[in-house]
């Protein structure tokens, strides 16, 4: 059996592309395990997901209080949700961070007038 140098990949580690350590030189074209405390692992890194990690489809997109999350951006919004939904109990509103103080204390007053919560409105 003959090794086909061409074929085979260059695995020259993390200090590759450094000028002085070159691929020419046999001492640089190898794997270097990296050490040291700039170094660091992420889970992506040779990585699979497993089983186990994720929680049941029926809470997923539940907030912690156990009611349904809807995020909000407009008042149209709050009232169109509002006539398609027979209970509003069960859910629970978040507006957007980017509303200003006007159509926040507008979207408030709806939400009192009808028995709605908000958790990001003081």
């Amino acid at each position: 059996m003959t090794n086909n140098v061409k074929n085979m990949p260059t695995f020259r580690g993390r200090f590759g592309t450094r000028s002085k350590r070159k691929k020419t030189n046999p001492k640089w074209d190898k794997w270097r395990y990296p050490r040291g405390i700039d170094i660091s692992w992420r889970k992506g890194d040779n990585q699979k997901p497993r089983a186990g990690y994720g929680c049941d489809k029926k809470y997923k997109d539940l907030h912690p209080s156990g009611r349904i999350e809807i995020y909000i951006r407009n008042l149209s919004q709050l009232e169109n949700h509002i006539k398609l939904v027979k209970d509003t109990k069960t859910e629970i509103y978040r507006l957007a961070s980017n509303l200003g103080a006007k159509k926040r204390l507008e979207i408030k007053q709806f939400a009192e007038k009808h028995k709605l919560r908000i958790i990001n409105c003081k």
